[in-house]
């Protein structure tokens, strides 16, 4: 069975959004073992995701972010973030969204982002598009670039980058919200290091119904297959249109493969 009721699950990122704002600026998180960030919100919201997904749709696997995963092997598996943004949504900072993405074959099917404070829905589903709030969404076409472009960086692109772009450098706190703006044409592309499949699955299938792509800095093609199992991204990647990826891949070097 492979038809998804996408407005059902948008629905379902509405009722996580609901839950994520009444929580916000109401408290703060606690930090996991990796040191980073969880919340009751994230909790609360995941157990929503996973119990509609496992009524609705039983056969399906779950990959998440914090206690759920099971069937990783099936055809078709959910990759749920219930709050990307965490360190963002603590600091009260506004950029943080729910993430749902399906998986088909380990290859990204179908996608549904939320950004609740802006109350910003993004999807892309199988021959249909992408889409922001119902209108269609493409990635930047192919141009010369100026000071005012800019790209999504990680917050540690300091330490960790080196970076010979002449336009800006902006940090969103949020991998989904960062393919978001790629896929809407406002960021002409994103640098992405530490991140997983439930933090990019959703991202991926927007990306590419707006016709973007996801390259390592190495040039070799994502295959997300690989990452069912939990590991993280097996290298720094760039996401936007073909040849901005192209021509971001010579300005951005990794201060680590330089030191191996």
């Amino acid at each position: 069975m492979n038809d998804i009721d996408l407005d059902e699950v948008r629905s379902w990122a509405r009722e996580a959004g609901d839950i994520a704002r009444r929580h916000f600026n109401q408290g703060t998180g606690w930090r996991k073992a990796d040191r980073s960030w969880v919340t009751d919100a994230d909790m609360a919201i995941e157990r929503l995701l996973a119990d509609h997904i496992a009524a609705r749709y039983p056969q399906h696997g779950i990959i998440a972010e914090e206690l759920t995963h099971y069937g990783t092997d099936r055809e078709f598996v959910w990759a749920i973030d219930p709050l990307d943004g965490t360190a963002s949504y603590v600091a009260g900072l506004a950029t943080w969204c729910v993430s749902l993405g399906l998986l088909r074959a380990g290859v990204p099917y179908l996608g549904v982002i939320y950004l609740p404070i802006l109350d910003d829905y993004y999807w892309a589903e199988p021959a249909s598009g992408a889409f922001r709030n119902g209108q269609a969404i493409h990635v930047a076409a192919p141009r010369d670039w100026d000071g005012e472009d800019w790209i999504a960086t990680p917050s540690n692109t300091h330490r960790r980058f080196e970076l010979d772009f002449i336009g800006k450098a902006r940090s969103l706190g949020s991998v989904a919200a960062e393919f978001c703006y790629v896929a809407r044409g406002g960021a002409l592309g994103a640098l992405l290091s530490r991140a997983a499949l439930w933090d990019i699955a959703a991202g991926l299938a927007l990306l590419r119904a707006a016709g973007g792509i996801a390259a390592g800095l190495s040039g070799t093609p994502l295959d997300t297959s690989v990452m069912l199992d939990g590991r993280l991204l097996p290298e720094p990647i760039i996401i936007g249109e073909r040849s901005h990826v192209e021509r971001l891949r010579p300005v951005i070097r990794d201060r680590r493969s330089q030191q191996s």
